[in-house]
C-alpha cells in the first residue's frame, strides 16, 4: 500500500498526470499526415523525467530524442528509473539528456520540438517567452515543427481543487491563485493516499496563463509559419475533453480547454489534409489540471 512515506513523487506524476507512449505515437503520427516524412529527431523541452523522450526512441530504431532539463536530480531520477529501463542499449544511445538551460541549445537541430504540460509558462514576460520561440526557431531543422500546448476558461481562473482517484492514490490537482492583472497562476499537485496520508506540495508550479492570441502572435513574430491551433474537442456524456484534436479557427466557448499550438519553420514542402488524431484515451493525461472541457 503507497504511503505519503513511501511513494515516490516523480512515479505518482508520471502515473496520474502522463501518457508517454500515447502521446509519442501522437506526435509522430501527427508529424508525418503534416510534412509527409517521419519525425526521427524529437527534443523534449522541460524534459524532467525525459519519458516522452523515452517512449519516442522506442517507437522505430531510427527514432532519436533530446531531452533538455535544468533540474539535475530529475534528469538523474529519469536516468535511472527510465532510461534503463530501455532495454535495448541502442535505443539508450540515440537518447540524450542535456541538462541546460532551454535558451542555450540549438544543436542538433530537431525535425520537431515539444514543450508540453504547459512548462513554458515559467516565462512570464512577452520578452523571455519570445527569446525561447526565437530558440526553437533556431534549433529546429528547415520545414521542423514547434508545438506547445496551452490550456484556459473560466475554470483555470477560479481557485478550486479537483480530486481524481487512482489505483492506490488519489491525484489533486489545485489552483491556489490567479491574478487577472498580470495572468500569473500559482498551481499544486498533491497525493493523498488510503491510509489518510498526504504528500501535499509534491509539485508546485508558478506561472503565467498564456492566452491563444498572445501564443500565435509570438509565434508568427519568431519567423514560424501556418501558425494555427489544435482544439480537443469534446465527450457529450461526460462534458470532458475527449483526446481528439482537431485543426480549428474559431475555439468553443467552454468552461475549461486544452489546446496546442503548432508553427512550422520555413523548408520543405507541406502535404495538408488529415489533421485530425487523437492524444490519449484518457482525456487528461499527458497534461497537469484535471479540469477539461
Amino acid at each position: 500500500m503507497l504511503t505519503a512515506r513511501t511513494a515516490d513523487r516523480h512515479l505518482l506524476y508520471q502515473r496520474a498526470v502522463q501518457a508517454p507512449e500515447t502521446d509519442a505515437a501522437f506526435y509522430s503520427r501527427w508529424f508525418r499526415k503534416y510534412t509527409g516524412r517521419p519525425l526521427r529527431l524529437l527534443r523534449e523541452d522541460f524534459c524532467g523525467t525525459a519519458v516522452l523522450a523515452c517512449h519516442h526512441v522506442k517507437l522505430h530504431r531510427d527514432n532519436r530524442a533530446i531531452g533538455v532539463d535544468l533540474h539535475w536530480p530529475t534528469l538523474a531520477w529519469g536516468r535511472i528509473h527510465n532510461v534503463r529501463k530501455l532495454l535495448d542499449p541502442a535505443q539508450q544511445r540515440r537518447l540524450l539528456l542535456l541538462q541546460k538551460d532551454v535558451l542555450d541549445v540549438r544543436s542538433p537541430r530537431a525535425d520537431a520540438i515539444v514543450a508540453v504540460n504547459f512548462s513554458y509558462s515559467v516565462f512570464k514576460t512577452r520578452r523571455q517567452l519570445a527569446a525561447y520561440l526565437r530558440n526553437c526557431y533556431r534549433a529546429l531543422a528547415p520545414g521542423g515543427i514547434l508545438f506547445l500546448d496551452a490550456w484556459g476558461g473560466p475554470d483555470v481562473q477560479r481557485r478550486a481543487t479537483d480530486v481524481t482517484r487512482l489505483r492506490g492514490f488519489a491525484y489533486e490537482w489545485e489552483q491556489r491563485r490567479y491574478d487577472p492583472i498580470s495572468h500569473e497562476i500559482t498551481c499544486a499537485i498533491h497525493f493523498a493516499f488510503p491510509d489518510g496520508s498526504r504528500l501535499r506540495d509534491a509539485f508546485v508550479y508558478d506561472w503565467r496563463l498564456w492566452t491563444l492570441a498572445e501564443l500565435r502572435e509570438l509565434f508568427a513574430a519568431a519567423g514560424f509559419r501556418d501558425v494555427h491551433v489544435l482544439w480537443e474537442g469534446t465527450d457529450r456524456k461526460t462534458g470532458r475533453g475527449n483526446g481528439v484534436f482537431r485543426r480549428k479557427e474559431k475555439g468553443d466557448m467552454d468552461e475549461a480547454w486544452i489546446s496546442i499550438v503548432v508553427g512550422r519553420k520555413p523548408g520543405r514542402a507541406l502535404r495538408h489534409g488529415g489533421l485530425t488524431s487523437r492524444l490519449a484515451r484518457d482525456p487528461r493525461a499527458g497534461r497537469h489540471p484535471c479540469r477539461s472541457s
